[in-house]
């Protein structure tokens, strides 16, 4: 049954109650006890009940879904209230990679700016580049080979630093 019917049958059991109520009052005052007195009197605690039993079925149903809603409602919160604490985290955790990216930057800039500057009291001390060192002689018993980009000697790289 829907809600809508509920209502259209409670209404017309009020407006039955609205009706046979005189009715049987009149019939009760003309008639004292009779027959028609007391069927009458039946349609209306009929008609009373129905609409009482309506009535009260429809109220249990919105206490019901208020229930529901209230549930809903405090579930909804709760959902909210941690995702707001997520949010407040998750800003919590960007200002604290924005400081360490902050700090780590100064670092590498001094880093940077201390090998610039180590280039350049290197370059300052070496004016003159250094020659590359020269290739000994093959001996005449050895078979003259191409060189294939090997270092045969590493003195100079060793001094460098």
């Amino acid at each position: 049954m829907t809600a809508d019917w509920r209502r259209k049958l409670r209404l017309f059991f009020k407006f039955g109650l609205l009706v046979c109520l005189p009715l049987t009052g009149y019939l009760w005052a003309q008639m004292g006890v009779s027959p028609a007195a007391v069927a009458m009197s039946v349609v209306c605690v009929g008609m009373a009940i129905g609409a009482e039993g309506l009535a009260s079925a429809a109220e249990s149903r919105l206490s019901h879904m208020l229930t529901v809603s209230d549930a809903e409602e405090q579930a909804f919160q709760t959902e909210v209230a941690s995702r707001e604490e997520r949010l407040r985290q998750m800003d919590r955790i960007v200002e604290t990679l924005s400081n360490q990216n902050h700090d780590l930057r100064g670092k590498l800039v001094s880093l940077h700016g201390e090998v610039h500057r180590f280039e350049e009291e290197e370059a300052v001390e070496k004016p003159v580049v250094e020659a590359a060192p020269e290739v000994p002689a093959a001996s005449e018993d050895e078979t003259a080979e191409p060189t294939s980009g090997e270092v045969t000697d590493i003195t100079s790289l060793r001094n460098r630093r």
